[in-house]
């Protein structure tokens, strides 16, 4: 053999254990970085931290407390709505009859003074 490809040979095994070397590290990096990343993504709810001040936590049940109070004037406005609008059907109703009240009391005074005028005239008056 040529002291040149000896000298090759003797390489190679070299430079396959470097690749090999360079593979497992790699390999183990990876694992690590992937690890890391999935922990990182998606927080679950016993991680996240709890708030650090007492105005933390109070900043949150206020924004809540406001929604609950802007749902309950929702819905009371919605009742009184209701209730007006029954009070005006009522109204409207009894307006009506005392309409047809009025109407009916000018047709008895009318025929009062129909029936008071022949009376009149039956006795000379």
């Amino acid at each position: 053999m040529t002291p040149l490809l000896a000298s090759t040979f003797a390489v190679v095994p070299f430079l396959a254990g470097i690749a090999l070397l360079t593979w497992v590290l790699m390999k183990r990096s990876y694992k690590r970085l992937g690890r890391s990343r999935r922990n990182r993504v998606i927080p679950h709810i016993e991680r996240l931290p709890r708030p650090r001040t007492a105005w933390d936590g109070v900043q949150r049940d206020t924004l809540a407390q406001v929604e609950r109070q802007k749902v309950e004037m929702h819905e009371m406005a919605r009742d009184l709505n209701g209730q007006l609008s029954s009070k005006i059907i009522i109204l409207e109703q009894l307006i009506s009859d005392s309409q047809q009240q009025i109407n009916r009391l000018e047709q008895l005074l009318e025929k009062a003074e129909d029936t008071s005028s022949v009376d009149r005239s039956k006795f000379g008056r």
